[in-house]
């Protein structure tokens, strides 16, 4: 995530208010959500935002090798041809 300017601070703030305690909200990120605040133009706006997500949330971790690594293309063979016998 990358710092979000103000009117996309607010339009996150306002569609984590209109679902808290109303719909299930799915949001993924590989950081913490405490990593977040520094990321919003407005300190209250964020910390309201960030506590109504984790109030009630499920927090799943997942840990382990990189999905994208698993599914990148093999490296081409090196040709290392055998050492020629006398």
């Amino acid at each position: 995530m990358r710092e979000l300017t103000a009117p996309q601070a607010d339009d996150l703030y306002e569609i984590i208010t209109e679902r808290h305690r109303k719909a299930s909200t799915v949001v993924t990120s590989n950081r913490d959500a405490s990593e977040w605040l520094p990321l919003m133009t407005d300190p209250l706006l964020a910390q309201s935002a960030i506590d109504r997500l984790t109030s009630t949330c499920h927090e799943l971790i997942v840990e382990g090798d990189s999905y994208r690594r698993r599914q990148r293309p093999a490296p081409p063979p090196v040709d290392d041809p055998a050492p020629a016998t006398p």
